[in-house]
């Protein structure tokens, strides 16, 4: 909660509130689907004996809900991973992956990917976008190759659309608060799992007729385990994330978001710590057929 107060004062010194107000009252189709593109575009420098290793990854995952029931009650959204691809470059090697091709699924890193795309569940959320049942609650991938656990970290936004999210929770669909808000009218929410620590602050920096446009900025201290060569490592990051979501006004559903993140932390091994700074650039963008 300490980074709470500190984001929710990024934002008041905005300009008073205006009377429009807008809230969360989401609108779906029964048989829409929405596809759902997330790209990601990472760089990590790490220090090993005074040397400086980078990496870059650039990575996009395209996946769908499908709108099976749609009430004035619930919603029910049956999601998918159509194709996941990436390129790295890092230790001396590239390496390019694209589900599309067979060869690509038969190698190192398929066996994740393949279990992810044939890998779907069924979300019910309320009419704000809060998740009311997940079935299944939980899934599983297989391991990749050991020599891939650096590419899998750095993807871990990607593959991280594919699992289902937790009852009780915002699901994707959730950004504008339960409560009428209005411009300039900041709010804040905290939370935290498997991963880590969450303190966000959201704004309402534009309504129009057709869009509604939120500022957000994060701060969270995450822990991530690895096995990397049979060498056990644990990395924990300070992150810091600004972004923007647009809105689709009419029906409350997300069209467009941006968020940067940059973090400061270190890895432990058995070799020792090493500190490690990234920047992470990501883009979703969301159209309904």
């Amino acid at each position: 909660m300490r980074n709470s107060f500190f984001l929710l004062c990024l934002f008041s010194l905005a300009s008073p509130a205006q009377s429009q107000k807008v809230s969360s009252n989401l609108k779906f189709e029964q048989g829409q689907v929405l596809e759902i593109t997330l790209q990601v575009k990472t760089s990590i420098a790490q220090q090993a004996m005074g040397q400086a290793i980078d990496f870059t990854m650039d990575a996009t995952g395209d996946h769908f809900y499908k709108i099976t029931n749609a009430t004035d009650d619930n919603t029910t959204l049956n999601h998918g991973v159509q194709r996941i691809r990436f390129t790295f470059d890092g230790m001396g090697q590239k390496r390019n992956f694209d589900s599309n091709e067979e060869k690509d699924l038969n190698g190192p890193f398929g066996k994740p990917v393949k279990d992810l795309l044939e890998k779907k569940y069924d979300m019910v959320i309320d009419p704000a976008g809060r998740v009311l049942m997940v079935l299944p609650e939980k899934m599983e991938l297989n391991s990749s190759d050991g020599r891939m656990m650096i590419i899998g970290g750095m993807m871990k936004d990607v593959f991280n659309v594919g699992m289902p999210p937790k009852k009780g929770l915002a699901s994707f669909f959730k950004v504008l608060p339960d409560t009428a808000t209005s411009k300039s009218e900041p709010w804040t929410q905290s939370y935290s799992n498997e991963t880590g620590q969450f303190d966000e602050a959201y704004n309402i920096s534009d309504i129009n007729d057709s869009t509604i446009v939120v500022d957000f900025a994060t701060g969270s201290v995450t822990v991530t385990r690895a096995e990397i060569m049979g060498n056990a490592t644990t990395t924990t990051m300070n992150n810091k994330s600004t972004g923007k979501i647009i809105i689709d006004r009419a029906t409350g559903i997300v069209k467009e978001k941006t968020e940067t993140t940059e973090s400061a932390g270190n890895t432990e091994s058995s070799f020792g710590t090493v500190p490690v700074t990234s920047k992470t650039i990501t883009t979703v963008t969301v159209k309904a057929k």
